[in-house]
């Protein structure tokens, strides 16, 4: 896995980078075999590989977070998505909600789930190896610079839910 250390620096953030394509090189592999049969299909069908070519660099670019490496800062000031041909810098009060599960976080503007949750609202893959902090680690960063009062959080159980409630308490 191509994976960059995750870091704490003394100004309180969290730093870390992903390559999920890295951590999951045979399915990588299927996608990328996927990529090219539609490909050669498109060429096919309109009879010229310039269209074809152009199949293949459209999905290849719309699955950039999979395919390239991401790095993620979680900061005071709010929460930076890096990739080679995208970055996203959101402030916390930016987010209304915020959803766990077991690969990464959902940061939505939204206070419930909507249908443009992945356009708009941020999301970010828990690292894997020793030097990216752990899930729980990210959870606890979060639950203690977003507002739980204002901020709807699912995903988390009710002993997490609990601790999130206390965090926020001793933060006011």
């Amino acid at each position: 896995m191509t994976e960059e250390a995750a870091t704490r620096t003394p100004g309180e953030q969290l730093v870390w980078g992903v390559h999920p394509a890295g951590e999951r090189k045979w399915f990588a592999a299927g996608i990328t075999l996927m990529i090219l049969g539609l490909s050669v299909l498109t060429a096919l069908w309109m009879r010229t590989a310039y269209w074809g070519i152009f199949a293949g660099i459209v999905l290849f670019l719309s699955l950039e977070g999979f395919y390239l490496p991401s790095r993620f800062r979680l900061g005071a000031d709010g929460v930076e998505v890096r990739k080679p041909f995208s970055r996203v810098t959101r402030e916390w009060t930016h987010f209304r909600s915020v959803w766990f599960d077991g690969i990464g976080v959902t940061l939505s503007p939204f206070g419930r789930r909507h249908w443009l949750e992945p356009y708009r609202g941020v999301r970010l893959r828990y690292g894997v190896g020793p030097q990216a902090p752990a899930p729980a680690e990210v959870r606890r960063f979060l639950l203690a610079h977003l507002d739980a009062e204002r901020v709807h959080i699912g995903g988390l159980s009710a002993e997490e839910r609990a601790v999130a409630t206390v965090v926020t308490t001793e933060r006011s």
